[in-house]
């Protein structure tokens, strides 16, 4: 009788725990995810509109964009630097592009992420 006693407790602690630890929040539930879903080339390759999905559970603030690692001008045509979840944002990369050239786009958070999107011209 004892036994079986001590047995149903060790079980509900142990349950109690697995609970317990499956609500603790996680890293993955604070990694940010950006997402550049189209771009549209501007007018004698002078800049390209981008947009930008965020796909993550948090939002997502923008600090810096580059272009083939050179920092580029950025204007927000939709939307702001901060892009919340679910949201989508487009912004204007201004640089002097080539025709036949492909460019590295990179968008940098200010948590120090950085999600890249190449596109051909």
């Amino acid at each position: 009788m004892t036994s079986a006693i001590l047995l149903c407790i060790a079980i509900a602690v142990t349950l109690a725990t697995v609970a317990w630890i499956n609500g603790l929040p996680t890293s993955n539930m604070y990694t940010e995810e950006l997402e550049a879903t189209n771009h549209q080339w501007g007018p004698n390759c002078t800049y390209v509109d981008v947009t930008l999905h965020n796909n993550g559970i948090q939002s997502v603030k923008l600090s810096s964009v580059t272009v083939n690692s050179q920092p580029a001008t950025v204007v927000y045509i939709a939307g702001s630097n901060q892009i919340n979840n679910g949201e989508t944002a487009v912004i204007r990369v201004a640089n002097t592009f080539a025709l036949g050239e492909t460019y590295q786009l990179a968008f940098q958070t200010v948590k120090g992420n950085r999600f890249l999107y190449n596109c051909l011209l």
